[in-house]
């Protein structure tokens, strides 16, 4: 039964994934051809960061409130139903700016729990000693989505326009629901005290309570956090990169995100491969220094070929950071906690991305497209050496029962 839970959560997170992919891809080609503008570009990063930087901190207890399985398929269905809502129009001959807008608002507020939630299934279907792997074949099946995806939706984009790619996407969510509705028992919520807003901020201050018992941990986030709001300013800019300095179409930039995609699944493997990792401090601060210099790199040069194997490599780089990451939260978060404590793992992650994609779209407009890449690519590369030099973050290595059995790292739930 866990087995079959585990594949069919694995399919829901496939799917859903896909469709990401070929929906992101369409509405930000929609979005430039409304616009031709790089701050319009950067609003629509911003609608969809912002709700999901704000559910993600209020939302946070309900991973662990309501059941998980029928709380995901809740999620997706208003995300299918917020994307119908730019489709409709655009097939109407309609579409309007705010149509979008609109979409990505709700489509944030609702991705920002589906992910946490998800990650927060992974531990009561998976062993124990199995959870690195079970991680990294997530991140596998997930980059899988995104290595077809891209090519097939700039291809398909290229060839018919944006609103069948935006069809795909609705068509993959439908499908991932589907997967949910049909999923076996999955783990029940721990039995709740009666709702009241004391408990409800309890709940959230649980959350965060992790982080203090495990400054580590906390330390890394924050490094992550830099690392994801220079990676969104970039890919923020990334179809306007593809137009404007590289000269190509739909197609390349499905090629581009498709290599960065397969360089991820290159790094899965070879994670993988190589099993448990004690040296986690080294290989986690060099997997976001490599992102950040590969991305740097596409600044100093700018042509199609390099931007092929830069960003490949920057895939490849992503894995060692973002398996270790999940595999340390399966191990150290109590199971009634790993709601929570994901949903806030996601926000510290994710809270600079609205800073990210309004100042991508700020340097570019002002300083031109190269010069966004070099100068936000260095950013995480010269914080990841600096942090190296933390001496908390040796507490990452070696058998993580030492470190869950500290003192003052022992992790007590509240009842709520």
């Amino acid at each position: 039964m866990l087995k079959r839970s585990y594949y069919g959560l694995l399919a829901t997170v496939t799917l859903s994934s896909l469709g990401d992919v070929f929906g992101l891809l369409a509405m930000e080609w929609l979005v430039y051809e409304l616009t031709a503008s790089k701050l319009a570009m950067g609003a629509m990063a911003i609608s969809f960061s912002i709700p999901e930087v704000a559910f993600r901190l209020l939302g946070s207890p309900l991973s662990d409130r309501l059941h998980r399985g029928r709380f995901m398929a809740g999620l997706a269905t208003v995300r299918l139903l917020a994307l119908l809502l730019p489709l409709s129009m655009g097939i109407a001959g309609q579409l309007q700016l705010w149509h979008l807008f609109l979409a990505t608002s709700l489509s944030g507020t609702c991705s920002s729990l589906f992910m946490p939630t998800a990650m927060a299934v992974v531990p009561g279907v998976a062993g124990k000693h199995k959870l690195l792997r079970a991680f990294a074949v997530i991140d596998g099946c997930r980059n899988a989505a995104a290595l077809l995806g891209p090519a097939f939706a700039g291809a398909l984009t290229a060839a018919s326009g944006a609103l069948p790619t935006l069809g795909i996407n609705a068509i993959c969510y439908i499908a991932a629901i589907t997967a949910l509705l049909y999923l076996p028992t999955m783990q029940k919520p721990a039995a709740q005290a009666s709702f009241s807003r004391k408990a409800y901020i309890r709940d959230i201050g649980e959350g965060f309570s992790f982080y203090r018992r495990f400054p580590a941990m906390f330390s890394i986030m924050v490094m992550v956090s830099i690392s994801n709001m220079s990676s969104i300013a970039i890919w923020t800019m990334m179809i306007p990169f593809v137009r404007e300095v590289l000269n190509r179409d739909a197609a390349a930039m499905g090629t581009l995100t498709t290599a960065s995609a397969f360089g991820t699944l290159a790094g899965l493997a070879i994670i993988s491969w190589m099993g448990e990792i004690k040296r986690r401090r080294m290989v986690m601060l060099c997997s976001l220094a490599a992102i950040g210099l590969f991305n740097a790199l596409l600044g100093l040069f700018p042509s199609y070929p390099f931007a092929l194997i830069a960003l490949c490599a920057a895939g490849a780089a992503g894995p060692f950071f973002s398996s270790l990451s999940s595999s340390l939260h399966g191990t150290l978060v109590p199971s009634s906690l790993q709601g929570r404590v994901n949903s806030i793992r996601f926000l510290i992650s994710g809270g600079l991305q609205p800073v990210g994609a309004f100042a991508g779209a700020a340097v570019a407009e002002v300083y031109g497209l190269p010069f966004l890449f070099l100068s936000l690519g260095l950013l995480p590369f010269i914080c990841s050496i600096a942090a190296s030099f933390l001496p908390n973050l040796k507490d990452l290595n070696g058998d993580l029962d030492t470190l869950l059995h500290k003192p003052s790292n022992k992790v007590h739930t509240t009842s709520s």
